[in-house]
């Protein structure tokens, strides 16, 4: 009987002690869980960099096109990943990557076009703006034919 006896104090002496540690441990969880989400807020930084148009070196740009060289330059998606290409070392240079986010008319009779990627990580999300110039169409001798110049470049890192 005695063994009996001791064997009911065991098992009422682990069952305290098993909930004593389960409370312990969502005590502690929920103590460290605002710190642990704290953790995960993210920092985003954003590099810009707007390129000053020289009109001469676009002009000229325009003849090597129009004379036959170069026949990318008359597609903003490859123009796009060409810039892109120099920003981003993970970048494979494949135009199908890239998804346009905007596309406007602006002031000057020209048109506007934003591309975006983003790595698979998601650490960055870089946007290449590229433009087509409506004082290039003397050179171009059709709408189709003006390259496109990449105008703005912008990395937005999260960390």
């Amino acid at each position: 009987m005695k063994v009996r006896y001791d064997d009911r104090n065991m098992r009422r002496g682990l069952k305290r002690a098993m909930g004593i540690g389960v409370a312990g441990i969502l005590a502690g969880a929920l103590t460290l869980a605002p710190m642990a989400a704290a953790g995960n807020v993210r920092k985003t930084g954003r590099i810009t960099n707007d390129r000053t148009i020289n009109r001469a070196e676009v002009e000229n740009l325009q003849r090597w096109v129009s004379s036959g060289h170069a026949d990318w330059c008359k597609d903003a998606r490859l123009v796009a990943a060409e810039e892109l290409w120099r920003l981003a070392p993970e970048y494979s240079g494949d135009g199908f990557e890239l998804n346009a986010s905007s596309a406007e008319p602006i002031a000057n009779g020209g048109y506007r076009v934003t591309f975006e990627w983003a790595p698979m990580d998601g650490r960055a999300l870089y946007r290449v703006t590229v433009e087509r110039f409506d004082w290039l169409l003397p050179f171009a001798k059709n709408q189709e034919s003006i390259v496109w110049v990449p105008t703005s470049t912008e990395i937005r890192i999260h960390e």
